[in-house]
């Protein structure tokens, strides 16, 4: 047999037991990984088990989750990984083991940090509270998370309740700000503009692990607001008259082309830049 024939023959066996073993929830055993969790089984689609939070706890644990070690890039994790570790530890400590949250690795939070991968978009502290709540409450998932969007662009943060947390990074009564914005890089600058801060400074540092203890405390917060069996009942049921003017272009359908329409794509798809930036130069065009 050739050497060809034989790795085709292996790699059908690989794909035979590794099929099965995915049926079975053991592929990670099947492999013969190190440390490998024997097979859990996940819940029927729905809301997964949740206990009731201390808001406080996961707020200090998320600002201690910012901070912590990430030994692949010698860096801290960051914000979207300590909100979603604050928010898993609480979880999980109230439930005891055998729980469904058990089977979430970490390392799969850790892609929100500065904006989702770096890039200065959706800030990483939202990044790791909403697959939290698509989990807990996937019927609600829209609702929960528009609370939490609202609340980050109309609150001063960080708040003063972390001042006295970290002797190593004493930073008390730090400037506050209004983001206005979900987006990383706009509530950072608006920070910066407010404290006279560089944003590579340890005063943002500081800042933003204070922001996701926050953004932790305020995500435990709503997922409290959960009811077995009932709808969540959102705290900001109507929008404001100040995002009235939003609507035509992150709601509303953009209108027909004709045929001879070259226009910038609209929100509903790919980013126009250009609505914020107008310098920008676009990265999409739609040709009709």
């Amino acid at each position: 047999m050739s050497n060809q024939s034989e790795s085709r023959l292996s790699r059908r066996g690989f794909i035979g037991v590794a099929g099965g073993a995915l049926a079975s929830g053991t592929l990670a055993a099947a492999l013969g990984a190190p440390g490998a969790a024997s097979a859990q089984s996940l819940p029927a689609p729905g809301r997964w088990p949740l206990p009731v939070l201390d808001p406080n706890a996961v707020r200090d644990n998320g600002y201690w989750g910012y901070w912590a070690n990430d030994p692949f890039k010698n860096t801290n994790y960051g914000c979207s990984y300590g909100v979603a570790s604050a928010l898993l530890a609480e979880i999980k400590a109230k439930l005891g083991p055998g729980s469904p949250w058990d089977l979430l690795p970490l390392e799969m939070f850790k892609w929100g940090k500065t904006g989702a991968v770096e890039s200065g978009t959706l800030c990483g502290a939202l990044c790791g509270a909403l697959p939290i709540f698509s989990l807990a409450a996937p019927d609600c998932i829209t609702e929960m998370g528009a609370d939490l969007i609202r609340w980050y662009q109309e609150a001063p943060l960080p708040s003063m309740e972390m001042d006295n947390l970290d002797s190593k990074r004493r930073y008390p009564g730090q400037a506050q700000s209004v983001s206005a914005s979900p987006l990383c890089h706009v509530s950072v600058t608006e920070w910066c503009k407010a404290s006279g801060k560089l944003s590579g400074s340890t005063d943002r540092k500081t800042r933003c692990g204070k922001l996701t203890g926050d953004v932790g405390k305020m995500a435990a917060t709503i997922l409290n607001r959960l009811v077995p069996g009932q709808k969540y009942v959102q705290i900001y049921p109507t929008q404001p008259d100040l995002y009235a003017d939003c609507v035509h272009c992150h709601i509303d359908a953009p209108p027909p082309p004709t045929p001879t329409d070259v226009r910038l794509n609209d929100s509903l798809g790919i980013t126009n830049c250009k609505t914020c930036h107008p310098d920008s130069v676009p990265v999409y065009t739609l040709t009709k």
